[in-house]
């Protein structure tokens, strides 16, 4: 032990010693340079200083004579300029139009111009005007090539602003000259925040150096930052080669000392490196065994998404083609015919089909979002009659909805699963019970902080609260994200909660969780409130779209299926108009030309993309409307849509979908005045929305 022991203790005295050697050298150098960086923050703010005085004492010159002629505006600013490194001084009248420039060599494209063009000159010189002292601006382009910066004196006549004096700086003709022969032998930068704008270093510069220093350097209101480190042969010329000497010196000492103990430990060592090397692969195959979980999970919600989506296509083709047989069917029957209730339950049946089909859409997040005005207080209330056995009896539900609650721009259906998906997740977070709040609001002071655009506008928010155990930092920082979730396995998908963000994001809006260990948690919801054409043209529309599908975190809920509806009850009107209807599915096809021919419209068929633009061009005769699918062999729907528009301009457009992924890729959310029906649908659901869309007054 005693040689082990000895080496270790020069060892660490041979450190000691040459840390000290070390530290001292660097602590000469860093005096050294710290004086340097302090002449050049001095240097630099003297130097200004000075030509700002030159220009204030201009201001106060002209205060005193008024607003100068061109004879003496050359003869003072001459003066003024004089050695002083200015590229221009300009006359900036009240309107903030450049009305003198000296010298005019270079400047002449300034007359004349405003500083209301340019965001930086706009503020400083507004700046001055407004506070009536010397304002200095940010970093703007030059006229004349380059970067630079300006100061604004304000001249007051009788108090009354009569124009500003403008000095033009460059930032390199300026600093250039100050700091030419300052700090020689280090390297020198100068930035405006982060912007570089003086730089004395070139490429050769170190990007970073423990030795480097730093000094703000005032200019009126604004503040540079001035960087200056010793350039490597510099150090070199104050490095003593004693550190060195002592160094290897005390190494070569403490290693032959330690020698005679490196062959006991050598056997010790290697133990504990395969023991560490063992504890380490197994981290790294438990963490990849995690990660190929993960990412099997994904794959497997990815494939069950695309499935749905898929199926839910090719299944709504099918039920359009049984339910429209199924109406032809009963058509055909009298009223007192036993044989009615056949169809009618086969319409039924279809009509839950559908609904399920809605549930898969909402699964995988392939439906089309249909956003309308709507009243957020009123779905909020039709939303709860459904939350009391989704509750329990030992959870509390208040409700403190504003009255005064203006409207939103949203998809009914995606606003109620999110309201749906935060009440289960509370109800979750209260496994004894607790007291659950919604509440709703008009605010506008959440969008100053969030989006600085949009400060001022009137928003609504919605907040959902509850007393149950509450996150703390790490957890609040992941809520979002897909798949994770704070439940046992196998009771949660982790997929509520990215749904609600996204849907608000989609929406336009924001959303903030506040949360605490113990003080249970709030999440609010903020929405861009709909303007008053919006409010106005949407009063009072208020829809449930669809059944409650794809509760938070997995959690299955009861639809309640919408009650098959009544066929055969034709309220709107006939018509006479022609209708060319693009639809690849020939049973598709075949059942909405029966719709359209019981109603009395003409139909020309077209089975794609191609046959819709040759019967558009071929046909002699007018026509009033384009039904087609979104998705088309040969061209998406819209670029059918503009074809065929390119052909005849006045026809009217009605889209059909089945909510597939293709619709959303191919038509996105459905933009305002975008007329469309969903697959499947009854006669009088497509001869209502073919009137519509034909009685509707373009504009």
């Amino acid at each position: 032990m005693l040689p082990a022991i000895i080496g270790l203790i020069s060892f660490a005295a041979v450190l000691l010693l040459w840390q000290r050697l070390v530290s001292q050298e660097r602590a000469k150098v860093q005096v050294v340079t710290s004086s340097e960086i302090l002449f050049v923050k001095n240097k630099v703010e003297s130097e200004l200083a000075e030509r700002i005085l030159a220009l204030e004492q201009l201001a106060g010159r002209w205060q005193v004579l008024g607003v100068p002629d061109d004879a003496d505006w050359s003869s003072d600013t001459a003066l003024a300029m004089s050695g002083r490194g200015f590229q221009a001084i300009e006359w900036v009248d009240p309107q903030s139009r450049v009305r003198l420039v000296a010298p005019l060599i270079e400047n002449k494209a300034e007359l004349g111009t405003s500083f209301l063009s340019d965001a930086r000159r706009r503020a400083v010189v507004q700046g001055v005007a407004d506070q009536g002292v010397m304002l200095v601006s940010r970093s703007v382009d030059l006229r004349s090539g380059g970067r630079g910066f300006l100061v604004c004196v304000p001249v007051f006549s009788d108090h009354t602003y009569q124009g500003a004096i403008a000095g033009v700086f460059s930032y390199q003709d300026l600093l250039g000259p100050i700091l030419k022969d300052v700090a020689q032998d280090d390297w020198l930068a100068v930035y405006e925040n982060s912007e570089k704008i003086y730089d004395r270093g070139g490429d050769s510069a170190p990007s970073e150096d423990a030795l480097a220093l730093e000094a703000n350097i005032v200019i009126g209101q604004m503040t540079w930052q001035a960087r200056l480190w010793p350039k490597l042969e510099t150090v070199a010329r104050a490095r003593s080669p004693l550190p060195r000497v002592v160094l290897l010196g005390g190494l070569l000492m403490a290693g032959l000392l330690a020698s005679s103990v490196y062959l006991a430990e050598t056997s010790r060592v290697r133990a504990r490196e395969v023991t560490a090397v063992d504890e380490q692969l197994k981290k790294e195959i438990a963490e990849r065994e995690r990660v190929e979980d993960e990412l099997r999970h994904a794959l497997r919600m990815e494939a069950v998404g695309r499935l749905a989506g898929g199926v839910a296509h090719s299944f709504n083709n099918l039920l359009l083609v049984i339910q429209g047989h199924a109406h032809v069917l009963l058509n055909s029957l009298g009223l007192n015919d036993g044989l009615q209730r056949h169809p009618k339950e086969i319409l039924k049946a279809s009509e839950n089909a559908a609904s399920l089909t809605r549930q898969l859409l909402a699964f995988s997040r392939k439906q089309i979002l249909q956003p309308k005005v709507l009243d957020l207080n009123a779905l909020i209330s039709q939303t709860t009659e459904l939350l009391p056995s989704l509750l329990g009896p030992d959870i509390e539900l208040e409700l403190s909805l504003d009255p005064a609650l203006g409207r939103v721009r949203a998809d009914p259906g995606q606003v109620e699963q999110v309201i749906m998906n935060l009440v289960v997740n509370a109800r979750d977070a209260m496994p004894d019970g607790g007291k659950l709040k919604i509440e709703t609001a008009n605010t506008s002071s959440y969008w100053s902080s969030v989006h600085p655009e949009r400060a001022g506008q009137a928003g609504v928010m919605l907040a959902v609260s509850d007393d149950g155990c509450g996150m703390d930092e790490a957890t609040r920082s992941r809520i979002f994200e897909p798949f994770f979730s704070t439940k046992e396995k196998g009771k949660g998908t982790g997929l509520g909660l990215s749904m609600v963000y996204g849907t608000v994001e989609q929406s336009g809006g924001s959303i903030k969780v506040l949360s605490a260990p113990g003080r249970g948690t709030t999440i609010q919801i903020w929405l861009p409130r709909a303007d008053r054409a919006e409010q106005a043209d949407g009063a009072g529309e208020v829809d449930r779209a669809g059944d409650q599908a794809d509760r938070a975190d997995g959690v299955e809920q009861a639809a309640k299926l919408p009650e098959p509806k009544k066929p055969l009850e034709i309220k709107s009107p006939p018509g006479t108009e022609t209708v060319l209807l693009a639809e690849d599915d020939q049973g598709v096809r075949r059942i909405a030309r029966e719709f359209l021919k019981m109603k009395g419209y003409q139909v020309l068929e077209a089975g794609n993309a191609a046959e819709a633009i040759r019967i558009a061009r071929e046909c002699t005769g007018p026509i009033h409307l384009l039904l087609t699918d979104i998705v088309m062999p040969g061209l998406k729907g819209e670029e059918l849509v503009e074809r065929v528009m390119g052909i005849r301009p006045d026809v009217k457009v009605l889209y059909m979908s089945a909510y597939t992924e293709d619709a959303i890729v191919n038509l996105g959310i459905l933009a305002p005045g975008t007329n469309f029906i969903e697959k499947p649908f009854g006669p009088e659901d497509l001869a209502r929305k073919v009137r519509k869309v034909l009685e509707a007054v373009a504009g």
